[in-house]
């Protein structure tokens, strides 16, 4: 049984906005819609005419944790290179 449109459009504006770590455009394609379409859906809800989705602030923290984690990492691939090329560096020299 195919769902309506309204149902659909319901159900797509729910999913986004309870999938705030997902971008609206990485839903639309998902859901087979138009980025725009999905985003004039968003605003359509909002008071405020914007399609930006409340974080709750769990979900804020998370984001926040996500980017942390994120650039620790970063920095930790740089220092295994860093220790990498200055163990190599090092072996190089002492055997002159």
């Amino acid at each position: 049984m195919q769902q309506s449109r309204p149902e659909f459009k319901q159900q797509a504006i729910d999913y986004a906005l309870s999938n705030l770590h997902e971008s609206v455009a990485a839903i639309a394609q998902k859901l087979g819609v138009g980025y725009s379409t999905l985003d004039k859906w968003i605003r359509e809800t909002n008071p405020a005419g914007s399609s930006k989705r409340q974080l709750s602030p769990e979900q804020q923290r998370i984001l926040e944790l996500e980017k942390e984690v994120k650039q620790l990492r970063e920095a930790n691939d740089i220092l295994k290179k860093a220790h990498v090329y200055f163990l190599t560096d090092h072996s190089k020299k002492s055997t002159r």
